[in-house]
């Protein structure tokens, strides 16, 4: 089987890394199968391409907070049936400078995508340095989003709980924290796992591409959790 060729607009080295390490694929200067790009002015007519940061009606939109090892868990152990229907969903993040509209959308998408349904109820509420998200479903269940950048110094904090029916999960940076002993005292600290992401993103995308998807229905899950980001105004500010 001829191996999909690429081409990687987006020039950070975790993408790069992230692309050597998929079997079927291979990174191209030109005349590519697909692209990967951050920037909308660069999407050819015709050639599939997944955009980074934004969204556009000819480019499967970057959904990455459902590419992290946990999400991946969790919505397999759903998918099992292990935990039944999700009914509760606790997410807060806590990162220090602006509350970006990626941001938002990336988390909201997050609850869509487990609850693998559209809130017929939601409110928001703001303040100083803070924004929260509750989020109704039709079956009952429910979501609660919020995002801090209170305090306004440190490497941030990200916790997510999810009950259901059958069973629950959970993925917090305080547990998840491992002991380094480096000499003196302790020190606790968070996997090396940021970006770990890129890899199944770029192979699910790559997977849409070769099975000849179009960006239809991942746009339209962009476009769900962005209007529920407007709908709650600017972000809050300092």
């Amino acid at each position: 089987m001829t191996r999909l060729r690429f081409q990687l607009k987006e020039s950070e080295a975790d993408y790069r890394a992230a692309a050597s390490r998929i079997d079927d694929a291979r990174v191209v200067e030109e005349d590519a199968d697909a692209l990967i790009t951050d920037e909308a002015g660069l999407i050819p007519e015709g050639v599939p391409t997944l955009l980074l940061g934004d969204t556009d009606a000819n480019a499967f939109p970057a959904l990455p907070w459902r590419f992290t090892p946990q999400a991946q868990s969790i919505r397999a152990s759903l998918d099992d049936g292990q935990l039944g229907t999700p009914g509760l969903l606790r997410l807060h993040h806590w990162h220090p400078g602006a509350i970006t509209m990626d941001t938002q959308i990336a988390a909201i998408d997050l609850a869509l995508w487990l609850f693998d349904a559209t809130p017929n109820a939601t409110h928001n509420a703001t303040s100083a340095g803070n924004r929260l998200f509750h989020l109704g479903f039709p079956d009952g269940g429910m979501a609660m989003i919020d995002f801090s950048r209170i305090p306004a110094e440190g490497e941030g904090y990200h916790s997510l709980s999810l009950i259901g029916s059958r069973g629950a999960a959970y993925a917090d940076d305080h547990r998840d924290r491992n002991l380094i002993f480096t000499g003196g005292a302790a020190n606790a600290e968070l996997p090396g796992c940021k970006n770990a992401f890129i890899q199944p993103m770029l192979e699910d995308f790559l997977a849409s591409v070769i099975a000849g998807k179009t960006p239809e229905n991942a746009n339209n899950d962009y476009l769900a959790a962005q209007k529920i980001v407007e709908e709650a105004g600017d972000t809050p500010g300092p």
